[in-house]
């Protein structure tokens, strides 16, 4: 007798459109987190959990995928850190909120860039300011200014990043844009349903916290 095929299977099948459609996504998204500066890893999970119709194991996606256990393992802690995925007893699924996702790579890892960049600017300045009081050489007032431009730019930078994020008159904007995009819904889980707008951007509460 033939063994009745399942879920599981259907999630491996090469022939099946939905796997096919999951290794497509897979790709895209792992060349944008590689772009990002993330592993490529990373993104591909990410894009075969996103376009499952269920709930996924470790197992399931690390045998789709071709990865190594270490490999799956790893990398799902980590985007379960990052908010990516999100853990139902021993299964996993997907972050469907992309406003959410952005804000929160830009508020955790480009915000802790920038900050290491305008402390690292400005311990340079300090000491050029000092040289610069103590000899008066046109050769440092030069290198002076040259670093005081480039440290008023870091922190107009880190200015901007903050209005993204944050509340301000460009979060209004992104607001008004993500309302938009929230008519963009992605498909829930069969059984499920939202309980709230897709792609829905954080309220003022949610990122303060």
């Amino acid at each position: 007798m033939a063994r009745k095929s399942t879920a599981s299977d259907a999630a491996t099948d090469s022939s099946d459109p939905v796997y096919a459609a999951q290794l497509k996504v897979a790709e895209i998204l792992g060349d944008i987190a590689e772009f990002w500066g993330f592993t490529k890893t990373m993104g591909r999970i990410f894009g075969f959990v996103y376009m499952s119709p269920r709930a996924l194991d470790q197992s399931t996606v690390r045998n789709g995928l071709g990865i190594s256990a270490g490999s799956a393992s790893t990398t799902m802690t980590a985007l379960l850190e990052w908010g990516v995925l999100h853990r139902e007893g021993r299964l996993y699924v997907a972050e469907t909120n992309f406003f959410k996702l952005i804000t929160a790579v830009l508020r955790q890892r480009e915000a802790a860039r920038i900050d290491d960049a305008i402390e690292r600017a400005r311990a340079v300045v300090e000491e050029l300011r000092a040289a610069h009081e103590s000899t008066q050489d046109p050769r440092i007032a030069f290198a002076l200014q040259r670093g005081e431009h480039m440290l008023g730019f870091f922190e107009l930078g880190r200015s901007f990043l903050e209005a993204f994020v944050e509340r301000s008159p460009v979060r209004a904007i992104l607001n008004g844009l993500a309302r938009k995009a929230s008519k963009l819904r992605p498909a829930p889980l069969p059984g499920r349903s939202f309980d709230e707008p897709a792609d829905e951007p954080a309220t003022d509460q949610d990122t303060l916290s």
